[in-house]
């Protein structure tokens, strides 16, 4: 079976022969058209991970902002760990940092858009850019004091 073929029937046995391909440095046994076309996958993966974890990070800073009557226990961890996480995806990936610019716009006009549809809150309640530098959001003491346990961060706001 060609590599090709492999690779569109059984991709897990794709992986490993193109794994011990590279292995075996036996370049007469990779596929290199899928292999380019995985590569490319996998950057973009991480570049919607990485915009995922600001929707939801962005989003819940803007719930914590705009109604702090109704913060939870729930919105603090996953603004602490949504923060934890970007971060070390940052470390594991460091050349994730360029792409944040262009990506903190439409991670934002997502959040905005998810806060005002769960909030009731109209659309014009937020401020059509982001109002937050990506140093703030990461800031563990920023808005969301993440540095203290949730009841002295309740207590602070």
């Amino acid at each position: 079976m060609s590599e090709s073929s492999l690779y569109e029937t059984d991709f897990l046995a794709w992986i490993n022969q193109q794994q011990l391909a590279l292995t075996n440095r036996d370049v007469t046994a990779l596929d290199w058209e899928n292999l380019a076309e995985e590569l490319d996958a996998m950057g973009i993966r991480e570049k919607n991970e990485l915009k995922n974890r600001l929707v939801v990070l962005l989003a819940h800073l803007l719930k914590w902002q705009y109604q702090s009557r109704k913060r939870s226990i729930s919105w603090f961890t996953t603004i602490a760990n949504q923060r934890d996480d970007f971060q070390d995806l940052l470390v594991e990936n460091p050349s994730l940092q360029q792409y944040i610019p262009a990506i903190l716009p439409k991670a934002y006009r997502n959040a905005r858009r998810e806060v005002s549809a769960e909030t009731g809150l109209g659309l014009a309640t937020f401020l059509d850019i982001c109002p937050y530098s990506i140093e703030e959001i990461l800031n563990p003491a920023f808005l969301c004091n993440t540095t203290d346990d949730f009841a002295k961060a309740m207590k602070s706001q």
